[in-house]
C-alpha cells in the first residue's frame, strides 16, 4: 500500500472511532434520579410561586386549569354533598335543621 492510501485509511478509521464515541456519549440516557430531581425542583418552584401569589417566570402564577395545587376544601365539600356518609355528626345535624 502506498503512503497516501494508508493516510486516508488511518484518517477514516480515526474519524469513524470519533463518530462512534460521540454518538454513544450523546445518546446515552440520563440518570433517572437526575431527571426526577430536576422535575421535582421545577414543580417545587412552580408551587412556591403559586402559593406566594407573586409574579414569576410562569405565565399563570394565579390558579390555572393546569395547576397542580388542589383546593381540597372544595373537593371535600362536593364529596359530602354527593355522599352524606362522609359528613361528621355535627354537619349532618346542621343539614337536618336547614
Amino acid at each position: 500500500m502506498s503512503s497516501p492510501t494508508l493516510r486516508k485509511l488511518a484518517l477514516a478509521t480515526f474519524a469513524g472511532i470519533g463518530a462512534i464515541y460521540t454518538a454513544t456519549t450523546f445518546s446515552a440516557p440520563s440518570n433517572t434520579q437526575t431527571i426526577a430531581n430536576d422535575m421535582r425542583k421545577q414543580l417545587d418552584e412552580y408551587n412556591s410561586s403559586v402559593e406566594a401569589g407573586k409574579e414569576s417566570q410562569f405565565q399563570h402564577a394565579a390558579r390555572s386549569d393546569r395547576s397542580t395545587m388542589l383546593d381540597r376544601h372544595e373537593l371535600m365539600e362536593n364529596a359530602k354533598i354527593r355522599k352524606p356518609w362522609n359528613m361528621t355528626f355535627a354537619e349532618r345535624e346542621r343539614e337536618a335543621t336547614k
